[in-house]
């Protein structure tokens, strides 16, 4: 699993730093399932996803849905166990803390850069 942050375009505030980039099958498959929860400014990366489900989850998280270049295309906060979304325009998701979009104040069109520790 490759280690990273994210930084916010629009005002280059760094808003994660603590990035998980789940490359492989095997982190996909996982993602934060056994877990714990992530706190603020950390989360999970999943290059080349679409779609997530939530099956098995203990505890709520904000979902943010990247496109190519890392533009906000989907923010679902607050979602709970055993759920399923999907996002046709996306080229990533993003699990993160539950509250965390609305404290960084993430908001579609946002571009999330990422930078590789």
């Amino acid at each position: 699993m490759t280690a990273g942050q994210l930084q916010l375009a629009r005002s280059g505030r760094l808003v994660l730093p603590k990035v998980m980039r789940a490359d492989s099958f095997i982190e996909r498959a996982r993602g934060l399932l056994g877990r714990p929860s992530p706190t603020e400014g950390e989360g999970m990366l999943f290059p080349g996803c679409r779609s997530i489900h939530t099956i098995g989850m203990r505890y709520d998280i904000d979902l943010v849905f990247l496109d190519r270049q890392g533009g906000v295309v989907g923010l679902h906060p607050a979602l709970k166990p055993y759920r399923l979304i999907l996002c046709r325009k996306a080229a990533a998701a993003l699990e993160i803390a539950c509250g965390e979009i609305e404290h960084f104040g993430l908001r579609l069109g946002d571009q999330l850069l990422w930078q590789q520790q």
